[in-house]
């Protein structure tokens, strides 16, 4: 079946817990001279992408490109919990090494039963699953364009969930600051169009879908199916 709905998941732009190192959460933090510049660049790339509508994190370094971006593009703007960062209890704000000097390093480890290994108040990374499964659920039935704006861990779930990944291994993904991700959805299976894109890319593949490239894995039914682009 050939993509009816294609979602562009896109990271926030760089804060200052990013420069800093330390986990940020769920708290709001400012972005650095970089990020603002990338926050432009963000919001310029969503609009090219042209969504039907925009979903985005309830933290401002999120909302600050999505409700721009709807705004300008006059769709349908809505905040998504499920698109929040993780939680990070006990150890919010705290820098990574104190983190792991404190017996939790992140990412959490696993335990003898596979199960990952969360500081005090902290959100593991099974619920994180459980979140990025439901925020798949909600996107499945839909049609056109859906732009999500949202952080470095839920990319890696929402990702990690597509494919079944093992908690093991799902975290082993580079999601830089306002790159984005292209799922599309046949409204059964959810498929990666795209993986890592600057918004530069986003805005060039907007105005040439052909940069998108044909997936020749499709003609080895003898089935050749014309996969949406970007």
């Amino acid at each position: 079946m050939a993509a009816r709905h294609r979602i562009l998941v896109m990271r926030h732009p760089e804060t200052v817990a990013n420069t800093r190192r330390f986990l940020s959460g769920r708290e709001d933090v400012e972005l650095t001279e970089r990020g603002e510049r990338e926050r432009l660049e963000a919001i310029e790339a969503v609009c090219a992408w042209g969504p039907d509508r925009v979903w985005s994190s309830p933290l401002s370094r999120c909302t600050t490109i999505a409700e721009a971006a709807a705004e300008r593009l006059h769709v349908p703007f809505e905040v998504h919990e499920n698109l929040v960062e993780l939680e990070f209890g006990s150890v919010q704000n705290v820098p990574y090494d104190e983190v792991a000097e404190l017996g939790y390093p992140f990412p959490w480890h696993l335990d003898e039963r596979g199960r990952s290994i969360a500081a005090p108040g902290a959100e593991d990374f099974e619920h994180l699953r459980a979140r990025a499964k439901a925020l798949l659920a909600e996107l499945l039935p839909l049609e056109g364009r859906t732009a999500c704006v949202t952080h470095g861990g839920l990319t890696r779930g929402l990702l990690g969930a597509v494919f079944d990944t093992p908690l093991e291994t799902f975290w082993n993904v580079s999601i830089s600051n306002v790159s984005s991700q292209v799922l599309t959805c046949d409204g059964t299976t959810f498929r990666l169009a795209a993986l890592g894109l600057a918004p530069r890319e986003v805005v060039a593949r907007a105005k040439d879908p052909s940069l998108m490239g044909n997936d020749t894995t499709q003609t080895i039914s003898g089935v050749i199916e014309h996969e949406d682009r970007n």
